[in-house]
């Protein structure tokens, strides 16, 4: 699936939803409205959390689709976002994998987006966290 990515939100909260989220919207190549949502938590999971497997990052789509700990990489390179899902879960979310998000049209500062994706991909449970490559960590002066 290839997305044209025409927004970019990110969205932080800390006290009252407690949650961190990047979103983007676009068109597929059939013209047809797209969304994904990339969404974690701000406080550690807790018991019931880690029971049901909710103790890491959700992916939704545009028809509230969600699953959670569903990537296996992640890539940005050169204003393209790849993301590679199981295909259990690219079967749950009726979309195929990979999906390339083209982000030119978005202008979308990459440096921001590849820290925020990272913040919320690269937590909870070690065993559901993506391959990630071009989202480097932020280097330390």
């Amino acid at each position: 699936m290839r997305l044209a990515a025409a927004e970019i939100g990110f969205f932080e909260d800390h006290e009252d939803e407690e949650a961190l989220e990047v979103g983007v919207a676009g068109v597929d190549e059939s013209g047809t409205p797209r969304s994904f949502s990339f969404q974690r938590s701000t406080y550690e999971p807790d018991e019931q959390e880690i029971r049901s497997g909710m103790d890491s990052y959700n992916v939704s789509t545009e028809r509230g689709l969600t699953v959670y700990g569903c990537l296996r990489g992640v890539r940005l390179s050169g204003m393209v976002l790849t993301l590679e899902f199981s295909a259990e879960d690219a079967e749950i979310l009726e979309i195929s994998t990979p999906v390339e998000v083209n982000l030119t049209e978005s202008r979308v500062d990459e440096e921001n987006l590849s820290r925020k994706l990272r913040e919320i991909l690269d937590w909870g449970s070690p065993e559901k966290r993506p391959d990630l490559v071009g989202l480097d960590p932020p280097t330390r002066a």
